[in-house]
């Protein structure tokens, strides 16, 4: 399977990009710095900027599904980086005729109704402290959802530089702990079975975490 991966010089799309290359697909790494990546059998590293227009063209050729990894530099201030990267994103799957997008977001885009008291009182402090990166994610994730591509949504709690667990929980309004960190390897597992694998995930917006 062909894998185009967007964000792929980051903590998440790094792992990505290796858990893909590792199972033998062919994957296209699209990335503002390409040099940064070093060469690798079945990569192929495309120069592409999802706020530049046409900053993506032609980055997704012969692309089976396509995997986002941006985020903003900061939470505090993040821009219009997920919504109109996304909107770029969709616009050049639409072109390349990709069918599979699966988008990483955040757990704080929950309304928490489904995770235990002192997580979804965690939720609601970060969705208040976080506004205008939720605000952003939010218009992402409902672009994403009105496209015509098979979409994934995943929302991971918080990631941090770890080795990989190998377990983890991943399901539609998962019961996880916001706040309890997996590693970026555990998430870009979960993005390339995402991506890949699992049709019961086609549609749905999944809590990603422990």
């Amino acid at each position: 399977m062909k894998i185009a991966v967007v964000g792929a010089t980051g903590a998440t799309g790094r792992s990505v990009l290796k858990r893909a290359l590792s199972g033998e697909h062919d994957v296209i790494a699209v990335a503002r710095r390409p040099e940064r990546l070093n060469p690798a059998a079945w990569l192929s590293v495309v120069r592409g900027d999802v706020l530049s227009p046409g900053g993506l063209a032609g980055a997704f050729e012969g692309a089976d599904a396509v995997t986002s990894c941006i985020g903003p530099d900061t939470n505090f201030s993040p821009g219009t980086l997920m919504s109109s990267g996304t909107a770029n994103i969709l616009a050049e799957c639409k072109r390349a005729r990709v069918r599979r997008f699966v988008m990483q977001s955040g757990i704080n885009l929950t309304d928490g109704r489904e995770l235990a008291w002192p997580n979804r009182l965690a939720v609601r402090i970060m969705r208040r402290i976080f506004a205008a990166a939720i605000a952003d994610k939010a218009e992402a994730e409902r672009m994403t959802q009105n496209s015509q591509l098979e979409w994934v949504i995943l929302r991971p709690v918080v990631m941090w530089d770890r080795p990989a667990a190998g377990h983890y929980t991943a399901g539609v309004r998962a019961r996880v702990a916001p706040l309890s960190p997996i590693s970026f390897k555990d998430c870009a597992d979960c993005l390339l079975r995402a991506a890949v694998g699992e049709p019961d995930w086609t549609g749905q917006i999944l809590n990603v975490g422990r």
